[in-house]
């Protein structure tokens, strides 16, 4: 009968999804994502916007000539007008377009590292919230167990019936913290799936074994992607401010023809505006302070990430041996309520100690679950700000 009973569950569990399947399918379909990739094409077309030329300008005109003696006579005028970019201003609009799709780049890269970071936390909630679940299954059998025996024992006359509806009410109770504990699993799911742009449902996986990163964590080599994000706001920053410190960006290049009754006339020239007035100081008073601002954010964001990393380093550290101990005294209190099962069995021990012993286990049992819960929190935290998720 066990053979039989396990094989619906192997089928299952073999059709079951995990977190990295998961992952693959929602950073391959989810509609976020896609839009976020779009920026890209924006930065490439606004890259092209930056360097473009502007268009030649044809002014026409027509002419009548009334001399004192003679007839009238007509005449026109042709001039082609097309702006021209100075030498330098061509290099720095250059400059602007490559930090300009550097910074896209960097901006869909913040996004896809963010979008991992949540759909990994989502999934680790999906996995407490399981676990959660199966030890308040667990609970359950053990009320039920526990129940069962009171019952014998009440219709046996060895006990009051005071202690068998204590036992029917920690059975209830039992019964309504699996179907709280269920809501809370359901919940989990369906944000999870919300958030990773899938369109159908499926059985997932409700265990997974968080890895921590093993890029290096120092300042020298820092990855992060909100880091490299603002480094590359910094370089586009830069490059408007040089951009628009340039006094003159462009001149005027013309061609005029004249046809009048007596004479041609064709005339090649060069409209230069004169930086008199505005000599664009202010611009580079603004360019400067940006430049410091920058600079002082990007030093704070170093500042705060190795901070960042160094508390979670050693929280993990910690947690990993607090979790150790819970799971020794988790398994001790278990080995200990299987005692007192037997004991109770022969009116040994007596049903408020019994029901003490169990209480004792499940809540150590659920402390465990929440720690497991807080280090995978860390561990996703700490791969997402060294890099772990930019790609």
């Amino acid at each position: 009968m066990k053979r039989l009973l396990l094989v619906p569950f192997i089928v299952w569990n073999l059709q079951a999804q995990d977190y990295k399947g998961l992952l693959e399918d929602a950073l391959r379909t989810s509609p976020y994502l896609k839009a976020n990739a779009l920026e890209v094409k924006r930065a490439d077309e606004q890259s092209s916007l930056i360097q473009r030329y502007k268009n030649p300008t044809l002014s026409l005109e027509a002419s009548q000539f009334n001399p004192d003696v003679g007839k009238s006579e007509a005449g026109y005028r042709a001039v082609l007008t097309q702006p021209i970019r100075l030498w330098g201003v061509g290099d720095d609009r250059a400059a602007l377009a490559t930090a300009t799709k550097e910074e896209a780049q960097g901006l869909v890269t913040l996004k896809r590292a963010e979008f991992v970071k949540v759909f990994s936390l989502l999934y680790n909630d999906y996995i407490t919230q399981s676990a959660l679940f199966h030890l308040a299954e667990n609970e359950f059998a053990i009320s039920k167990n526990i129940a069962a025996i009171t019952k014998e024992r009440y219709e046996a006359g060895t006990i009051a019936k005071v202690k068998y509806l204590r036992a029917k009410v920690d059975l209830t109770g039992s019964k309504n913290a699996l179907n709280e504990k269920k809501i809370m699993q359901i919940q989990s799911y369906y944000k999870l799936l919300a958030f990773s742009g899938l369109r159908d449902e499926r059985t997932l996986e409700d265990n997974y074994d968080f890895k921590l990163s093993n890029k290096a964590a120092n300042a020298q080599t820092y990855t992060s992607a909100k880091l490299q994000y603002l480094q590359s706001q910094q370089k586009s920053t830069n490059a408007k401010a040089q951009l628009n410190t340039n006094k003159i960006e462009w001149m005027n290049l013309y061609a005029e023809y004249e046809a009048e009754p007596d004479q041609d006339i064709a005339r090649v020239g060069v409209d230069i505006p004169l930086a008199l007035f505005n000599t664009k100081k202010e611009e580079k008073r603004i360019a400067a302070l940006q430049a410091k601002q920058s600079e002082l954010l990007i030093q704070n964001q170093k500042t705060a990430l190795g901070f960042t990393l160094e508390r979670l380093q050693k929280q993990l550290h910690i947690l990993g041996d607090v979790i150790s101990s819970t799971k020794e005294l988790y398994n001790a209190q278990k080995e200990l309520l299987k005692m007192y099962e037997e004991g109770y069995k022969i009116a040994t021990v007596n049903l408020l100690e019994l029901q003490n012993i169990k209480n004792q286990m499940i809540e150590t049992k659920e402390k465990e679950i929440r720690l497991q819960s807080l280090k995978n929190k860390n561990i996703v935290m700490y791969n997402y700000e060294v890099g772990e998720y930019n790609e």
